[in-house]
């Protein structure tokens, strides 16, 4: 892998970092999931750079089979193990899965802007949207789907490998559609599934608001 991907990383994730040690409690869990996800990009890149070299695949190939598994999979396991060793709590789960994605996905668009310098402010806009959310939403419906079968033994295992391959499929269909004459509905897939659960989330605040104005 390109010496960039470590220098992006010691310059986004120090700062962040320091920042982590100050900030209160509550606002580190948000912080350092990201930090996570920004460690796990750097550790995705190694492994998808070997995989290129030991499957001998093209490109589009690797993208539509091979890199779903593998970042998903190494995303989920930071959530796999605050979920099952420190809290299965719906809203912490939601909170660390989205930074856990979303700081993945800060630094692997950086990667690509450095790497392709003739990126217009659209292209950039289009990644954002589109790579930047898919990776946050694939992450996030594995911890919040965590939250609802972690109590639930008998169908904690395959419930967990369903949210998995859930999140790989997701992945990648956006990656086979993003590279397709269908580009724009690539691109709109994160910010279709993303409405429903801003949503949803936001009717959970207003629920919790309300009984907590009622008692």
């Amino acid at each position: 892998m390109d010496n960039i991907m470590y220098m992006l990383f010691v310059s986004v994730s120090i700062p962040i970092l320091l920042m982590t040690l100050l900030v209160e409690k509550k606002a580190r869990l948000p912080i350092a999931f990201m930090l996570i996800g920004i460690f796990v990009s750097v550790f995705a890149a190694e492994v998808n750079g070997l995989l290129t070299k030991a499957l001998s695949m093209e490109l589009y190939s690797i993208t539509a089979v091979v890199t779903p598994v593998s970042e998903e999979l190494l995303k989920a396991l930071p959530i796999l193990y605050y979920a099952l060793v420190i809290s299965d709590k719906r809203e912490k789960l939601f909170t660390a899965s989205m930074a856990t994605g979303i700081g993945f996905a800060v630094l692997e668009n950086a990667f690509y802007l450095l790497n392709y310098p003739n990126f217009t402010m659209l292209s950039a806009i289009i990644r954002a949207f589109g790579a930047g959310l898919m990776h946050g939403m694939c992450t996030l419906l594995v911890g919040v789907g965590i939250s609802f079968i972690k109590k639930k033994r008998k169908l904690f295992a395959v419930g967990t490998f369903g949210l998995l391959s859930t999140a790989i499929v997701y992945h990648g269909v956006y990656n086979i559609l993003i590279q397709s004459q269908f580009s724009i509905v690539g691109a709109l897939l994160p910010i279709a599934t993303y409405i429903p659960f801003f949503i949803w989330r936001l009717r959970i605040k207003r629920r919790a608001n309300q009984t907590s104005k009622n008692q």
